[in-house]
């Protein structure tokens, strides 16, 4: 039962949505993080157990961060801006990002956390559908939160397939930088 309502159930947080939040899924989200972050931030993200991430900075200072929002919270505390990110402009549009051999739930995560963080004015629709048509999940940005939906497939329902859907303000700049994050995932080992 959830304590602050007593409701019955809690509600997941959103980037548990994508995936449930395993050991394995939140090291790929560590270690996406830590990508985006860059080498020249000077930081490190691992992940803690089942408890989150710590991030360390040069001198050895630690931080626990209970999810994504808090993680680039600390990050952001520290300077840290994500690599190859430049301000949302544009007019509003819907944009497909195609990714080849589909999208990673732990780099969507990262980047929608991202995007939060260092864009509070961003107001961004990024729909991920399942390849195999069985739902599809609506993440909303804006006012430096992300918010996490799940809607059913079926005959009123989202299409089955591969393609992201990036949608409002600055929606180009926002897809580019998104298919640019999952290039860097799929890079060979020695590439990037």
């Amino acid at each position: 039962m959830c304590g602050a309502c007593g409701a019955g159930r809690s509600v997941p947080r959103w980037e548990d949505v994508l995936a449930p939040p395993g050991r394995s899924v939140l090291a790929a989200r560590a270690a996406r993080t830590e990508r985006l972050l860059g080498p020249g931030s000077g930081l490190r993200v691992r992940a803690w157990l089942s408890a989150g991430y710590l991030l360390g900075d040069r001198v050895g200072r630690t931080v626990h961060a209970a999810d994504l929002d808090s993680l680039w919270r600390a990050a952001a505390e520290r300077g840290a801006r994500p690599a190859g990110r430049r301000p949302l402009r544009g007019p509003a549009a819907t944009v497909p990002v195609e990714v080849p051999g589909g999208w990673d739930p732990a780099t969507v995560a990262v980047w929608c956390a991202a995007v939060a963080r260092t864009e509070p004015d961003a107001s961004l629709e990024v729909t991920l559908p399942d390849p195999g048509g069985a739902r599809t999940v609506l993440l909303e940005i804006g006012s430096g939160a992300v918010r996490a939906t799940v809607l059913e497939a079926g005959p009123d329902g989202p299409e089955h397939g591969g393609v992201i859907l990036v949608g409002g303000v600055g929606a180009a700049g926002a897809a580019r930088h998104l298919a640019d994050c999952h290039q860097v995932v799929r890079a060979p080992a020695g590439g990037l």
